[in-house]
């Protein structure tokens, strides 16, 4: 197979992240925070060597905690929930955020009666930095989401000077960093963002079940969801100290393991290099194809190794079944979590977009592939293809 659906989740991951998830399980997969004898003091200590690389990652010393989750879905709902909102409140989002981020806020749109409001976008589809300050001014930001890198087209969005604006009026600020955590430089003190949600198994090329945020010391979240955290067991409340706040369940010491290891890897590498590279490749390859639409990010610099395509004549999810069933290429089709950018793409003709997403573990030899197969395809190929099968676009 040649598997070209890192957005989803990077695969395969290191060797030492295998080799580290499964010596821990079989070795010391012991609750941690739960118990004073040997195994369970090295599973806690483990977990907070961890955050300390997560934090030596951001450059977030002395400024931000991390609390663990079992997915980034979770974390953004922590961070979303446990905001003080009230009928009055607005906050905004970019075209690009994933569900993750617009449902929780719709639920409290319809539960709370808050505002939502869509950051404005240039013709290339960049988000119009001055038409923003614009929209901050006559309707002050209280809470401002932007994703880091978009899930649909690769664009790597300017976080900073849109939450510098939004601090100007002490919003809260939220960057959703789950496609961007280990490859792309983050520097928190420079962001200027309350809370970092990551997830694990996407561009830290971790296991499923470890995903989390950083979160500044002074930010006012609320607990939102509660439990056991093996600290302060007699009191009914979570504690009022970070990160036990807002961390609650037994965590999954195996997957945290995994990205401890993930984390040493990633030192060694360059991540966005390799991946900006395989991607100029690919895009001028696809350019050559005459029935290709592409939906990729408005400057080859702001550009990570996602992007969207469409092939005329054929619907997203038959593409992709093409592509799975005649050349192995496993790829996403439909619209990605990702409701809101798909009606700036227009691309409702084709039921959503043909994602192709790329790790440092792609050749130029699988993206050879992918382009010869797209130079065939047509709707004939689809005759020998299992109904079935071109259901699964989502």
């Amino acid at each position: 197979m040649i598997y070209l659906d890192n957005g989803a989740t990077t695969f395969p991951k290191p060797e030492c992240v295998y080799e580290a998830a499964d010596h821990f399980a079989r070795t010391g997969a012991v609750n941690a925070g739960r118990g004073a004898y040997h195994a369970a003091r090295e599973a806690t200590e483990m977990i907070k060597n961890v955050k300390a690389e997560l934090i030596s990652l951001c450059d977030a010393r002395e400024q931000a905690e991390v609390v663990f989750t079992h997915s980034v879905t979770v974390a953004l709902n922590e961070i979303i929930g446990g905001y003080d909102w009230n009928e009055n409140s607005v906050a905004y989002v970019t075209p690009y955020e994933h569900n993750a981020v617009l449902r929780p806020l719709e639920l409290l749109k319809q539960r709370v009666g808050i505002t939502v409001i869509e950051l404005p976008l240039k013709d290339d589809l960049s988000i119009d930095l001055e038409k923003t300050e614009e929209m901050f001014k006559q309707n002050k930001p209280d809470f401002v989401c932007v994703t880091a890198v978009s899930n649909v087209t690769g664009y790597i969005l300017p976080a900073r000077e849109i939450f510098l604006m939004a601090k100007e009026y002490g919003a809260f600020t939220l960057y959703d960093a789950s496609q961007a955590m280990g490859l792309i430089r983050i520097t928190f003190g420079q962001l200027f963002a309350d809370a970092i949600a990551f997830a694990g198994h996407k561009t830290l090329y971790a296991p499923f079940g470890i995903a989390g945020f950083l979160i500044r010391e002074n930010a006012k979240i609320r607990p939102f969801i509660v439990g056991g955290n093996g600290t302060k067991s007699l009191s009914l409340e979570m504690p009022a100290y970070l990160p036990d706040r807002l961390e609650s369940s037994s965590l999954n010491t195996v997957a945290i393991a995994g990205l401890q290891a993930s984390l040493k890897w990633l030192k060694t590498i360059q991540p966005l290099k390799i991946e900006q590279e395989l991607t100029d490749y690919m895009i001028d390859k696809l350019k050559e194809i005459p029935q290709i639409i592409l939906y990729t990010a408005p400057d080859r610099a702001k550009q990570s190794g996602v992007i969207s395509l469409n092939v005329e004549g054929l619907k997203a999810n038959e593409t992709a079944a093409i592509l799975d069933h005649d050349y192995d290429i496993a790829v996403r089709a439909g619209h990605h979590c990702a409701a809101l950018i798909h009606r700036h793409l227009k691309d409702d003709p084709f039921d959503g977009t043909v994602r192709v997403s790329l790790s440092v573990f792609t050749t130029k030899e699988d993206i050879n592939t992918l382009v010869k197969a797209l130079s065939s395809i047509d709707k004939e190929t689809l005759k020998k293809i299992n109904p079935d099968i071109l259901r699964g676009s989502c």
